[in-house]
């Protein structure tokens, strides 16, 4: 029985587990799920993945040669993957920095646009301000002439209003049309103040607005300029009749009084009578009427120079409104215009008081000396000269005189000639350059510096308020100021405060320096006082040709278009 066992049996190695066969059924038809699990070992070698026992030797090499080939393939997909990454990381790094460059090019453009922009915006401001320099210049020599041209000037012929136009200025654009500003006008480029304006509103403006109310203004205003041309010439005309105290209607008593002149016949006044024939009027009754003419351009003057100081407190307030950016600088500015025009009525006024004082003085001249009137006494030279007269002191007469000398000049050249010099200038008819602090200043600095102290009393008598103003300063110092004895002993020692700048110790003052200090007084009146004259040494200043033909036209400066200079 044992033995049928073991015969019907295959022999089993010892350690090895029985096959599925134990269970009655052939091995093909083993079930996975009862059979027990076999080795690791044999488990790969029955994978279909594993070379079956069975194959050729030409199967196995066909298989080792794809399985390297296939590895071959996958090192190259790597290699090129790996290739393809690091370009890909060099290009973000370029990409990168190309970025960032582009980044700061921008921000350097964006810099430079700024830059320019800015510096196009101080090219503007300057040009806006030289060109009220120059309108505040031509203002102060009366050149009409000049300041038409700067009001029409601009670049490539561009009219104000091109401008307004163009900026879109809708105020301003309206504002000139009202005051006679032509829109028909072309600039250098060929358009018109219509063809550049920016907004709707301002072309429906430009197209509607009717060009014969401009041609109406333009000859109105054109009409009026002659009006007033034709009235000055026969003001002035009048003036000088009524000097001489002859009326239109003796013409030939004039002729006579003009021969009995040239024959050598006696020079005296006359006046006239509807009822006679010209009487002489005597040395007594001349005095008087002097008298009278003299208290009336007092007066005038004294008018004058409360509408200068008014005038300059109203610029600066006004100053002071544009400075704090306040809302009521239109306000300012029409007073400003207001005192301006007051200034100019009573300038006017003190002109004709001080004309009618010369001719009367000049005819009790010559009534009282029986000649020909005598001349200021003095030095004379032109505006070209005034460098070598009162700087450099060509001659010696200056130092030979011992006086300081009194400018005068009718035609206002010689004040913007020192103006525009190393110089201390005060205007008298500002109150703020005749402060006491003020003066006292530019006196120092003048003697610190050794420079020329200039006092400009314009059309004005204003000596006497210097002199009250020096010796509220410091008793005394007019006349050492006149003397020059502020000169020696260290006499500037009792002008220096505790509160000076460093600059003003003691020890900065050289003698070297302050033996070129100067006093200059500047005065636009023909005859000046006598005060003056003995005072000072009188230097006229001669007119050219041209100059001498727009004398009378000119108009006379203004307190506050001096420009302001640092007193050292």
């Amino acid at each position: 029985m044992s033995s049928k066992k073991a015969a019907g049996r295959s022999p089993v190695k010892k350690g090895a587990k029985p096959s599925g066969a134990a269970s009655g059924k052939p091995d093909h038809q083993t079930d996975g799920k009862d059979a027990a699990p076999a080795d690791d070992t044999v488990h790969r070698q029955e994978t279909p993945g594993s070379h079956p026992t069975g194959l050729s030797r030409e199967a196995k090499a066909a298989l080792t040669l794809q399985c390297a080939f296939r590895r071959i393939l996958a090192c190259r997909e790597r290699k090129r993957r790996l290739k393809e990454r690091q370009e890909y990381e060099e290009l973000m790094d370029r990409l990168q920095k190309e970025a960032f460059v582009a980044l700061v090019r921008r921000e350097q453009e964006e810099a430079e646009q700024a830059r320019k922009k800015e510096e196009e915006e101080k090219k503007k401001q300057r040009e806006e301000q030289q060109r009220k320099k120059r309108m505040l210049e031509a203002a102060f020599e009366g050149d009409v002439e000049e300041m038409k041209a700067i009001l029409k000037e601009g670049a490539f012929n561009r009219t104000p209003l091109y401008r307004a136009a163009f900026g879109g200025h809708l105020a301003a654009v309206e504002l000139l049309l009202q005051h006679g500003a032509d829109p028909r006008l072309y600039a250098d480029d060929g358009n018109t103040p219509e063809q550049v304006a920016s907004l709707d509103s301002v072309v429906a403006i430009l197209s509607a607005w009717d060009v014969t109310l401009t041609d109406t203004m333009l000859q109105k205003m054109e009409a009026e300029q002659q009006r007033r041309v034709l009235q000055k010439q026969r003001h002035k005309e009048a003036e000088v009749r009524q000097a001489r105290g002859v009326p239109k209607s003796h013409s030939k008593d004039l002729a006579l009084r003009r021969s009995r002149k040239t024959r050598g016949g006696p020079n005296v006044l006359f006046t006239s009578s509807s009822k006679g024939p010209l009487m002489p009027l005597g040395p007594h009754r001349t005095t008087e009427a002097v008298e009278q003419l003299a208290k009336e351009h007092e007066r005038c003057s004294r008018e004058l120079q409360q509408a200068y100081a008014e005038l300059n407190r109203r610029i600066t307030e006004h100053d002071k409104c544009q400075r704090k950016q306040m809302g009521n600088t239109e306000l300012t500015l029409h007073a400003v215009a207001d005192a301006e025009g007051l200034v100019e009525k009573l300038r006017v006024a003190a002109e004709e008081a001080e004309e009618k004082l010369s001719l009367a003085r000049l005819k009790l001249r010559e009534q009282m000396q029986e000649g020909s009137p005598s001349e200021i006494p003095g030095l004379k030279c032109s505006v070209q000269e005034l460098d070598d007269v009162l700087m450099k002191d060509v001659g010696g007469k200056m130092q030979t005189d011992g006086r300081w000398p009194l400018i005068i000049d009718p035609s206002g050249q010689a004040a913007i000639f020192l103006r525009y010099r190393d110089t201390n200038y005060l205007n008298t008819a500002n109150p703020a350059d005749m402060a006491v602090e003020a003066i006292r200043l530019a006196l120092l600095g003048s003697l610190r510096y050794g420079k020329p102290l200039v006092f400009d009393m314009m059309e004005l008598d204003m000596f006497d308020t210097v002199k009250k103003q020096l010796e509220r300063l410091e008793t005394g110092l007019t006349q050492a100021l006149l003397s020059k004895k502020i000169l020696e002993s260290e006499r500037y020692r009792s002008l220096l405060r505790p509160t000076d700048r460093p600059e003003y110790a003691e020890t900065e003052f050289q003698i070297a320096r302050m033996e070129k200090f100067r006093l200059f007084v500047v005065t636009k009146r023909h005859h000046p006082p006598e005060e003056l004259l003995q005072a000072f040494l009188p230097v006229q200043v001669l007119l050219s040709g041209m100059a001498r033909r727009k004398r009378s036209f000119r108009r006379p400066p203004l307190p506050q278009v001096a420009p302001a200079r640092p007193v050292r």
